[in-house]
């Protein structure tokens, strides 16, 4: 008990002895025991001896006298020797040594209520003080563990009042400001940070309506070089009723990251390029080497008319299939927004549906069924959603054609949330696993037999998400190949 006392602060002095009683006490006691016993007799016996004539006449009042006597000399013995056991226990207690108090049945006679109520509150400062010992504990823990978690942050982390005055810091926010934690101490968050025009203006409305900032990326002017930074701010109440709000504000540098990120997206840039112009020569090769080649045979002037004139049709169809894929190219590549123009989507998919069966869909004989929702209309014009419902649409016609007995193609549409969906479902083959994130990418195709340029996809992707849409092919759907369009649905304007 001693020790915790100790902990919690108590002024204690080891090793002191119990105070001892003065001999002027002792002294003190045989005065007045002697002077009340004379003041007794004085009463008792009367001065004339010669009126107790008779032994019964003495006894009484000699056994009075001997009673009061016995009764005085136990209240002036054990009186002050309990006053003075109360007084050196409380000397203990205030110096930290909480220890009951174990009195004589003489004591307890004059001061039982008084040592039994001094007791029970020892104990109740003893729980009192275990109490407080164990919530020290649990504060130094809890104190080592916060120290540990900041110790161990990557960032630099301060903590700052409502004026903007930092009141705590880490490690790694004294390596980034070049100062330590006491110079740090009340310090101007807007003095510390060099910020730009936007980073000012993000912290003043940050702090202005206390607003978390999550992840905001902000730049630093250190020194004569700029550092990219992320910033995340946390605001709090210093208590529960408090009015005055305090916040925590991290600052993790990624100007490193930055730079690996850019080269990252140089070396992404020249990939694409080199992917793209490797694809374009590749298609390209082929009709205009077919147009060299019979150019060479009109050159030599020995075919017949009839040839000449062969040679000229096949001249001509690899030169507009050159241009074909220059202007698929030049729709792939095209940037610009769609105007917000809307169409009813199922009407839309009957179109098409019909143009396929009517011209290239028969010589395939793949049936299209359709489950379609009532009419709803999508954002986007005839004009764009036909080119993106032919492409995957004869795709899914061919695939089907290619590996199926019974070969049929699905197109369903319904409505989910804001937004309509469209599937397009063959029993084909499927695609690969490990193509299936390949479909979209330009010049990509499966098709073998060359009939493929490989750009449907990719330019139907292009269209639908500058719609504000979505285009994928299903990973989780195994009887064939699944491709799921999703467009903003769009409403009535006579509704």
């Amino acid at each position: 008990m001693l020790k915790s006392a100790t902990d919690h602060g108590m002024v204690v002095r080891s090793g002191r002895r119990p105070l001892p009683i003065a001999p002027s006490s002792i002294i003190l006691r045989w005065m007045l025991f002697l002077s009340t016993l004379g003041i007794v007799l004085s009463m008792v016996l009367p001065f004339h001896f010669e009126q107790f004539d008779t032994p019964e006449k003495i006894i009484l009042p000699l056994v009075l006298a001997v009673a009061l006597t016995i009764m005085l000399a136990v209240y002036l013995f054990a009186f002050p020797h309990g006053i003075a056991i109360i007084h050196r226990s409380i000397l203990n207690a205030t110096e930290g040594m909480l220890q009951p108090i174990k009195a004589s049945r003489r004591i307890s006679l004059f001061f039982g209520p008084i040592i039994k109520d001094y007791n029970i509150l020892i104990q109740n400062m003893g729980s009192l003080f275990h109490e407080m010992e164990q919530s020290q504990l649990s504060i130094i823990s809890d104190r080592n563990r916060n120290d540990a978690i900041l110790r161990s942050l990557s960032g630099a982390l301060v903590t700052v009042d409502s004026d903007f005055g930092v009141t705590l810091s880490n490690k790694q926010a004294e390596q980034q400001f070049g100062l330590n934690s006491a110079d740090l101490l009340g310090k101007n968050l807007f003095e510390l940070l060099s910020l730009n025009e936007d980073g000012r203006e993000l912290l003043r409305d940050a702090f202005l309506y206390e607003q978390q900032v999550n992840n905001k990326e902000i730049v630093l002017n250190d020194g004569e070089t700029l550092r990219y930074y992320t910033l995340n701010i946390t605001f709090f109440r210093q208590s529960q009723n408090a009015v005055e709000y305090g916040a925590a504000v991290m600052l993790q540098d990624i100007t490193e990251y930055k730079k690996l990120q850019e080269l990252s997206h140089q070396s992404e840039k020249y990939l694409a390029i080199g992917k793209l112009a490797g694809g374009v020569a590749h298609e390209l090769n082929t009709p205009l080497g077919t147009i060299v080649g019979y150019s060479q045979l009109l050159n030599e002037g020995v075919a017949s008319d009839e040839k000449r004139l062969q040679y000229g049709q096949m001249i001509y169809h690899e030169a507009k299939r050159c241009a074909r894929i220059i202007e698929n190219l030049r729709t792939f590549a095209r940037r610009d927004v769609c105007q917000p123009e809307s169409c009813d989507i199922n009407a839309v998919i009957r179109d098409v549906i019909e143009t396929i069966n009517n011209c290239p869909g028969k010589n395939h004989g793949v049936l299209i069924e359709t489950d379609l929702a009532a009419d709803v209309l999508v954002r986007g014009a005839d004009g764009q959603l036909d080119i993106v419902l032919v492409n995957v649409i004869m795709n899914a016609v061919q695939a089907a054609q290619g590996g199926a007995s019974e070969p049929r193609v699905l197109v369903a549409s319904y409505v989910e949330k804001d937004g309509v969906v469209v599937t397009i479902t063959d029993n084909g083959p499927g695609v690969p696993q490990t193509q299936r994130n390949k479909v979209f990418d330009a010049f990509f195709t499966t098709k073998l037999d060359g009939s493929g340029l490989g750009l449907g996809l990719a330019i139907s992707q292009s269209i639908v998400t500058r719609l504000g849409g979505s285009l994928c092919c299903d990973p989780e759907y195994d009887d064939g190949a699944r491709f799921t369009l999703t467009l903003p649905q769009t409403i009535r304007r006579d509704a």
